[in-house]
């Protein structure tokens, strides 16, 4: 692959689902607890991503460095133990949070299904570290390549060499790779949290230069859906951009160095028709 361009691709919602796959896990784990009588429906999961994200909102140590990255959905399953960089202290108090965060979403809907005001945090403890567990499992297994993705690598990867920039957790970021099983496919692998830069940060772009320039190497394009991460980057590195989003609308159609597809078939063809 010496000398072979460069295709950068995220990995969120680009090669895997992150947020259709959180509430994915989020409303079966709602249904796997058929005792509490809960729905499992769309606003139900609305419901606990809501009071999650208050929970985490309210964690003094989500402002540590190491989980700056981390969304209030993704805070359900980091793997707090293996962050050496947190606190001892810190680590064992967030061994807790997910149960936290369950039982304030389950008494809350717990609430709105008797149409009564929200119950203590003291309640649905057993149900709460229940939940907890059956998310995590879930949201493990749903971790598994967008349809035709690793095809579309595998094509691309005749022609190109794949390095992975994602932004996000170290721990977290590289879990979702293993479990996706794409990890062989990419030649360098760049986690934001690894770093220490976001990707909208101009430093991750000039670390990608650099690392470019070491390697003789330029980029055909950066793949990604993140308007604010993704396509920001590509703008640092000057380099032109495949947007993944529903390209009839997205509001950055017009936007100057990017193209717009559905998936990856967009990114096959483009290289297709250029000869790489």
């Amino acid at each position: 692959m010496t000398g072979a361009p460069v295709l950068l691709l995220d990995l969120d919602d680009t090669l895997i689902p992150d947020v259709p796959a959180a509430r994915r896990a989020i409303a079966d784990t709602l249904g796997s607890l058929g005792s509490l009588g809960l729905p499992a429906t769309a606003e139900a999961v609305d419901g606990v991503l809501a009071a999650v994200r208050r929970v985490w909102r309210a964690e003094p140590a989500r402002r540590h460095p190491a989980l700056a990255q981390v969304s209030s959905w993704e805070s359900l399953w980091v793997d707090y133990g293996t962050l050496d960089e947190l606190p001892e202290r810190v680590r064992e108090r967030l061994l807790r949070h997910d149960e936290r965060a369950w039982a304030a979403a389950l008494h809350q809907l717990s609430a709105d299904a008797r149409s009564a005001p929200e119950a203590s945090d003291g309640s649905h403890g057993s149900d709460a570290a229940e939940a907890a567990a059956r998310f995590r499992h879930r949201r493990a297994e749903l971790t598994r390549p967008l349809p035709g993705v690793p095809a579309h690598l595998d094509r691309l990867a005749a022609r190109h060499e794949l390095w992975l920039v994602t932004q996000g957790c170290r721990t977290l970021q590289r879990r979702k790779l293993a479990l996706s099983g794409l990890a062989p496919r990419f030649a360098r692998v760049f986690v934001s949290g690894e770093l220490g830069y976001e990707k909208a940060d101009p430093l991750f772009a000039e670390l990608l230069l650099s690392q470019l320039a070491r390697t003789g190497r330029s980029v055909c394009q950066l793949v990604g859906d993140g308007t604010a991460t993704d396509l920001l980057l590509a703008s640092f590195g000057g380099w032109d951009a495949l947007h993944i989003c529903t390209p009839e609308n997205c509001r950055d159609a017009d936007r100057t160095g990017v193209r717009h597809a559905l998936d990856l078939g967009g990114v096959t063809a483009h290289c297709d028709s250029l000869g790489h």
